[in-house]
């Protein structure tokens, strides 16, 4: 649908300016409702950068296995550039220098640009560009593309696209003084408006898999600035400890129940598998005159910002010879018919799977890790600071533990550690599946190992 030049897509959706006040940007969002953001976050949006988030899905390939995992990381951008602002409202009540018109820019600007640079099927492209020898992160493209969008705004000064690059990339303390460390946490950090806004979107989108007791942004509601070791950190009211401590845990279950769910690690596999016969086959992508490789494309960043999820339809109209095999798996993952688990061992089975595909001549086992870790693994290495209110108005620090024992007890679902190593046949010929479970069912009872 095309409303006044901006195509409707995923839940967020932006009102253009004839339909609002001058100055705002209007979004009606599915997760809190609608809400106004400053002008030139309405500048960041109407770029080609930031339009390609309308097609690049939150969680990858999920939505092969659950059918309403739609959103994008353009309504992921737009909400956490929401809770960014939220939060410095909050702790300007309360600080002796307030926060400032350009710092508030700056700290806005981060937040909606924070993910600019995620490739196709976001997380995943990462370990398609990783098999080249590459050690590439979207954080390193989100600076990129961020400081070529910011370059092109008048309002922005050398300085301010500085300091909002770095608050991206998580390097910003060194930009700020002490009294002003508090604003590295908002949009990179163990508890930020990132990780806040993909939790409660995904459990929006993706029903069933988490049950906070309040949404995660309610803990921004008390948030304060303490001073921790002569810095000015974000501190969370102790009372807050169990939501905080309920974000961990909701990772870990996201993490088990439909990140790293057995099925999404099959599906990830087989749009792994188009990448790399889509590499093998010559396959380039172009636009405006320029071409890369898929796996080389994320090093020239005015053709990586064309580059989407949309990439999948380009190879299945593609004549290129050599395609046979790519167009074949995007058919089946079309119709959700992914490759079929068939074992699980707890230790790498990497060569016993390529000797079994060299003895069959083709590669018809894969092998996927599933690696989650416990809720308190997570929440231990948390960098979180909590304090209580004192009889003057002001504020004491706690420390994690006595923040813990304030609240007695935290009640949320966690499992333990899980680590495992799934086997997948990628035939569809019952045949060779039923061969493919039967030696690894060997291998797993021993029966042939070392043979």
């Amino acid at each position: 649908m095309e409303r006044l030049g901006i195509r409707c897509c995923g839940v967020g959706v932006a009102i253009p300016l004839s339909e609002t006040e001058p100055s705002d940007l209007t979004v009606h969002d599915a997760v809190y409702g609608t809400f106004h953001l400053p002008s030139y976050v309405r500048t960041v949006v109407n770029t080609v950068e930031f339009k390609r988030l309308k097609h690049l899905k939150q969680l990858g390939v999920s939505n092969a296995v659950f059918q309403t995992a739609l959103h994008t990381r353009y309504d992921h951008s737009l909400g956490a550039c929401y809770l960014a602002g939220r939060l410095l409202n909050e702790v300007n009540k309360t600080l002796d220098k307030p926060i400032t018109e350009d710092e508030r820019k700056c700290v806005l600007l981060a937040a909606v640009l924070h993910d600019l640079g995620h490739g196709p099927f976001s997380h995943l492209w990462e370990k398609f560009v990783e098999v080249y020898g590459v050690p590439w992160r979207h954080e390193r493209s989100s600076v990129e593309l961020a400081r070529s969008v910011l370059n092109r705004m008048e309002d922005v000064s050398e300085k301010q696209i500085n300091l909002i690059c770095a608050l991206i990339g998580g390097e910003a303390s060194v930009l700020l003084d002490a009294d002003r460390q508090f604003m590295t946490q908002i949009v990179s950090s163990d508890v930020d408006v990132d990780r806040c806004d993909y939790l409660q979107r995904d459990a929006h989108s993706v029903p069933g898999i988490i049950k906070p007791s309040r949404p995660f942004r309610r803990m921004f509601d008390r948030v304060r600035v303490a001073t921790v070791q002569g810095k000015a950190q974000l501190a969370y009211h102790w009372e807050d400890y169990p939501l905080v401590y309920e974000m961990a845990c909701a990772r870990q279950m996201f993490h088990c129940r439909c990140y790293q769910d057995p099925k999404v690690l099959g599906a990830e596999l087989m749009m792994l598998d188009v990448m790399h016969e889509a590499e093998r086959a010559g396959f380039r992508f172009s636009r405006e005159g320029q071409s890369e490789q898929l796996s080389k494309i994320h090093g020239k960043p005015d053709l990586f910002k064309y580059l989407d999820d949309d990439i999948i339809a380009e190879l299945a109209c593609s004549n290129l010879p050599q395609l046979e095999r790519a167009k074949a798996i995007i058919n089946r993952l079309q119709n959700k018919d992914l490759y079929q688990e068939i074992m699980r061992f707890s230790v790498d089975m990497g060569k016993q799977v390529q000797k079994f595909n060299a003895q069959q001549g083709e590669p018809v086992a894969v092998q996927a890790v599933r690696c989650v870790k416990s809720a308190q693994q997570w929440f231990s290495s948390f960098n979180v600071t909590f304090y209580k209110p004192d009889t003057d108005g002001g504020i004491e620090v706690v420390s994690l533990e006595e923040a813990r024992d304030l609240n007695q007890t935290v009640s949320c679902e966690s499992i333990d550690e899980i680590k495992e190593y799934i086997i997948y046949c990628t035939s569809v010929d019952p045949e060779v599946q039923r061969n493919a479970r039967q030696h690894f069912t060997r291998l797993l009872n021993g029966t042939t190992i070392g043979s």
